[in-house]
C-alpha cells in the first residue's frame, strides 16, 4: 500500500502532521494485511515486527547471500534494530 501526504517543508507543524498521518496509515496498512510500499525506516521497523518469523528468517538469509557486506541500501531493513 502507498500513501502520500502533501506538506509545506517551511512549516514544522505541517511536517509533523504529515509524519503523524503517515505513521497512522502505516499501522493501518499492516493491520489490513498489507505492507507500506517503499516504507521509510519507521515503516520498515513496523513491518519487521509484524513479519512472520519464518518469512523474516528467509528474508534475512536471502539478503545476507545477496549482500554479505551490507553495502546495498545500508541501514535499511536492518535486523539489528528489531
Amino acid at each position: 500500500m502507498f500513501f502520500s501526504y502533501s506538506f509545506n517543508r517551511a512549516d514544522p507543524d505541517d511536517m509533523q502532521n504529515a509524519r503523524n498521518a503517515l505513521e497512522e496509515t502505516n499501522h493501518l496498512a499492516l493491520e489490513l494485511g498489507g505492507i507500506p510500499w517503499k516504507g521509510e525506516l519507521s515503516a520498515q521497523k513496523l513491518t519487521l515486527q509484524k513479519m512472520d518469523p519464518n518469512y523474516k528468517k528467509m528474508f534475512f538469509n536471502i539478503r545476507q547471500m545477496l549482500d554479505p557486506n551490507d553495502i546495498m541500501n545500508p541501514g535499511n531493513w536492518s535486523e539489528e534494530e528489531n
